[in-house]
C-alpha cells in the first residue's frame, strides 16, 4: 500500500477520535498527516513527509487552533462552562403535557418531540397543557414535575 493511504488513514482516525474529545488537538495533528499525505502523493522522501506531518501539525495547534476555539467560544456569549447535550440537554427543560400523566404514564412535548412521562411524586396527576420540568430521563421516558 503507497504511503499517502497510511496518512490519510492517520488523518481520519485521528479526526474520528477527536469527535469524542472535543478539544481541536487531534483535529490539527489531523491536518498534519493531511499534510504529509500531500506530501507523499507528490513523491516526496519519508524525511520530508515526516517533517510536513511535525510542522503541519506544530504550526495547526499553536495557529488554526486559538482561533477556532474562539469562534466556537464566542457562539455562546462569554459563557464558559461546557454545554450539555443529547440526552444532559433534555434534564431541566421545560415540557407540555399532552395526555394526562399519571402513576400509570403520560406523553409529553419536549422540543418537539414527544415523550412518555410519569410524574416524580406517585400522587401527582398532570392534565393536559400543565407545565412540567423534566427532573430525570430514565431509558426513554423522563420524570417530570409540574411548574409553579
Amino acid at each position: 500500500m503507497e504511503p499517502v493511504f497510511y496518512w490519510i488513514i492517520a488523518a481520519v482516525v485521528l479526526g474520528a477520535i477527536e469527535l469524542f474529545t472535543g478539544t481541536l488537538v487531534l483535529a490539527m495533528v489531523g491536518v498534519g498527516a493531511v499534510l504529509a499525505g500531500i506530501g507523499a502523493a507528490v513523491g516526496a522522501p519519508f524525511w520530508l513527509q515526516a517533517v510536513l506531518f511535525g510542522a503541519g501539525s506544530v504550526a495547526s495547534v499553536f495557529g488554526l487552533r486559538p482561533f477556532l476555539k474562539q469562534a466556537l467560544e464566542s457562539d455562546r456569549g462569554g459563557d464558559q462552562s461546557p454545554r450539555a447535550f443529547g440526552m444532559r440537554a433534555i434534564e431541566g427543560a421545560e415540557a407540555r403535557v399532552i395526555e394526562k400523566v399519571d402513576v400509570s404514564g403520560g406523553l409529553v412535548e419536549i422540543a418537539g418531540d414527544n415523550w412518555t412521562a410519569y410524574p416524580l411524586e406517585p400522587d401527582q396527576a398532570l392534565e393536559p397543557g400543565d407545565r412540567v420540568t423534566v427532573v430525570e430521563i430514565k431509558g426513554a421516558t423522563v420524570i417530570v414535575w409540574k411548574q409553579s
